[in-house]
Order: structure tokens, then C-alpha cells, then sequence
């Protein structure tokens, strides 16, 4: 029996009791699946070739789970449920008081939780579950989850705010935080990138945080993923390169290219340029000259083995040791510049979950090697709604809540 066959025994297993057959729907049904199969000699080749291309949307080797039947998983697919701990779940109704929507966009390493409603409105929740708390605050962006804190940046504001569990609230970052960047927390640090795209770590809330030491280089990148102690920064406007910074002294310890498929941050939009009389000022004739590099939207993440980045559909997957690629998958390309703005890539001790085009997966890095793994071979789950990782701590989106619990 094929794939295609597995999924409609399930779907038809899994339905049976609400369908009620009219007369003759055997010989119907047979005659389908004839000419199924006819056409699936025919088209043989053809889904081969297509199954290399997609490997990341058809799961590989996950074991049948209590969440298979997740609404939210698509075609094909299997619920993230199947990497966690059963007895560990909560769940996180989606729905708030008063209306409206939580979408969760932070996991802490400790299991907590941080979202907003469609309107802004923050609220919190945690490794217990339960109805998730408003902070009382609205957020433009910002949102990180640590051990006993929450960061977010206000509407119109360049102010990263932290508040604690204790209630108390404090500023991070000596000149403001850029909404649109990622704040990313990790082993008590908390880092961002400043208005001039430099990056600054702090220690929890208690701490304003510092601007790091550029080296005397004149860029030395924007923060992109943070596996404590090493941050990641990425240079795409000088040297071309990924750096990693030991937060404890501020050095540089290592130093790569950037991830294939990630293109230096050249000139973008249109300028106005002399015709090529070289003439200017008054009179002289002007002609538009298109950017040389388009502003690319990309994200990354990393654990203590892995550096994952994800560009423009494509999902890469390095070993920190050698800095070798491991696997490169095809995932949901973004579909429009709001698509691309909501990609997102987060990594747990043991998970690389990623959202991309309106879908959402996860890898299972223990199925990975230093070598070259081929896409088959990859443990892979595939949903829809966001899935976050953080530590040994898996979310995911199923039916009305989401679920929290610890990958086994």
C-alpha cells in the first residue's frame, strides 16, 4: 500500500462513524481506486522527482501519537504532539476575555510564554497552562520569554521594556531596540539590536545591557540567534559573514560565510543617476537605476550542535562543529512581503521548528549527523498555526488551544 493509500484508509478510519454510505458506494469506490492506480503508473517518475523537491512536508519515521488526529496538521502530515512527553501536556485555550485571538510569539527555555492579540494586547502564559494572563500592556514587537521576565517594545516607541514575575518593570538596551528586529533570550541574557543596528546584551531586567564591542569593525552585524553563551550576528552590508560572540567576554570566536542562499545587503530600491554625459545639477538628464540587492527577509536559529537559517523557502541546517551543511529542505514560500514578515525559525535542545508561508514544521535534530543527511532521512512533523522550541519545550497550535510540553 503507497502513501496515498495510507492517508485514505486514515481519513476514512477516522471519519467512519459520521459517513453514511449510499447504495452502491463500493462499486464506486473500487472503481477510484482503479483508476488510481492506472493513473499512478503513469505518473510514477514524476511524484518521485516531486518527493525529493518536498521532503519537508512529508514526514519521515514519526510515531502514530495521541495528537494525530490534530485538525491543524495538514495533508500528509503528523502533529508535533509525537515528539512530547503525553504526560507533560497543557493545554492554552487560544481564545481571551473580552475577545479576541492569542497568538503566541516567544517561548522561554523554562516554558513560558509570551503572544499578543491582533490588536497588540500582551498576555502571558506558562509550563502550567491554563487561560493565558494579560500583562496590561500593548507591543509593537519585541517579545522575548525568559526565566521570571517578558520584554516588549510599545507602539511608536524604541523602548524595550522587561517585566518580571514579581511584577517589577525596567528598560533594557542603552540607546532603544528596533521593533522589526528579533529580541532573543537565553541562559538570563537578553539581546537585541539598537535603532543603529548594533547589538547589546543585557543580564534579566535588572540590567540596562551594554552595546557589544565592535572590534574596530565597522559593522559587526545584527543579532540573529543565540545559543548561551554565542550569539550569532550576521554582517551582510560589510564582510558578507556570520559571526559568533561569546556574551561572557564580548570576542569573537569564530567567524563563516553566510548561509547559501542569503544575499549581501547592497544597495536597494531606485536611485537617481547622470545620464552618461556624467553632467549634473540644472539640465542634466537623470535616468532610474534599480537597487543591486534586494532587502532580503530572512531568520535563524541555533542550539548547542546546530545553526539553521531560513531564506526564501529554503530551510539549511548546519553542524557548529566544521560548520558543514547537514540537510537543506523545501518549505512554504512566503507569498507576499506580510508572508515573509511573519516567517519565523526557533531551536530547542533537540528541535529546529520553523513557520513559513502560512505552514509550519519541525525537525527533529537528533536525526541529523555531521555529514550530509538526505531530506528523507529527517524526523519532520508538519502543521498548521505557529510552533515554537525552546529548551527541551515544544508549542504548537491544536484545534481551540495550543499545547506546551516537553519534547521526550
Amino acid at each position: 500500500m503507497n502513501g496515498i493509500e495510507e492517508r485514505l484508509k486514515d481519513a476514512f478510519g477516522a471519519r467512519a462513524d459520521a459517513v453514511r454510505p449510499h447504495p452502491g458506494v463500493r462499486a464506486e469506490n473500487d472503481r477510484r481506486i482503479r483508476r488510481s492506480r492506472t493513473r499512478r503508473r503513469v505518473a510514477a517518475p514524476a511524484l518521485a522527482l516531486a518527493a525529493v523537491a518536498t521532503a519537508a512536508a512529508v514526514p519521515a519515521g514519526l510515531r502514530d501519537g495521541p495528537h494525530r488526529a490534530d485538525p491543524n496538521t495538514v495533508a500528509g502530515g503528523r502533529s508535533p504532539g509525537n515528539l512530547v512527553d503525553p504526560a507533560t501536556i497543557v493545554a492554552i485555550p487560544a481564545a481571551v476575555p473580552g475577545g479576541g485571538t492569542f497568538t503566541p510569539e516567544a517561548l522561554g527555555a523554562d516554558g513560558s510564554v509570551a503572544g499578543r492579540t491582533a490588536d497588540g494586547r500582551v498576555y502571558t502564559a506558562g509550563p502550567k497552562g491554563g487561560r493565558p494572563r494579560p500583562l496590561g500592556v500593548r507591543a509593537e514587537g519585541g517579545l522575548a520569554a525568559g526565566k521570571g521576565f517578558v520584554t516588549w517594545i510599545a507602539p511608536g516607541s524604541w523602548k524595550l521594556s522587561c517585566r518580571t514575575s514579581g511584577g517589577r518593570t525596567g528598560t533594557i538596551g542603552p540607546q532603544g531596540a528596533t521593533p522589526a528586529d528579533p529580541v532573543l533570550a537565553g541562559g538570563g541574557a537578553v539581546v537585541g539590536d539598537d535603532p543603529m543596528a548594533q547589538p547589546f546584551a543585557a543580564t534579566g531586567c535588572g540590567d540596562t545591557g551594554r552595546t557589544l564591542d565592535n572590534h574596530g569593525k565597522g559593522v559587526l552585524g545584527q543579532a540573529l540567534a543565540l545559543a548561551y553563551p554565542t550569539l550569532f550576528v550576521a554582517d551582510t552590508s560589510n564582510d558578507d559573514v556570520v559571526r559568533e560572540i561569546d556574551l561572557r567576554t564580548q570576542a569573537i570566536t569564530a567567524q563563516h560565510p553566510l548561509p547559501p542562499g542569503v544575499r549581501p545587503l547592497k544597495l536597494t530600491g531606485e536611485t537617481e543617476q547622470p545620464e552618461k554625459s556624467g553632467k549634473s545639477g540644472p539640465g542634466a538628464v537623470y535616468r532610474t537605476v534599480p537597487g543591486t540587492g534586494p532587502d532580503q527577509k530572512w531568520r535563524a536559529a541555533a542550539n548547542q550542535e546546530y545553526f539553521a537559517s531560513l531564506a526564501d523557502g529554503k530551510l539549511r541546517i548546519v553542524a557548529r562543529d566544521g560548520w558543514r551543511t547537514v540537510t537543506t529542505l523545501d518549505v512554504a514560500r512566503p507569498r507576499d512581503a506580510k508572508a515573509a514578515d511573519g516567517a519565523r525559525i526557533t531551536a530547542g535542545d533537540h528541535v529546529v521548528a520553523y513557520t513559513s508561508g502560512g505552514i509550519s514544521g519541525l525537525i527533529d535534530t537528533r536525526t541529523l549527523g555531521t555529514g550530509r543527511t538526505h531530506p528523507t532521512a529527517v524526523r519532520t512533523a508538519i502543521t498548521k498555526g505557529p510552533v515554537l522550541a525552546a529548551g527541551d519545550w515544544l508549542l504548537w497550535r491544536d484545534g481551540s488551544a495550543y499545547r506546551l510540553g516537553r519534547v521526550r
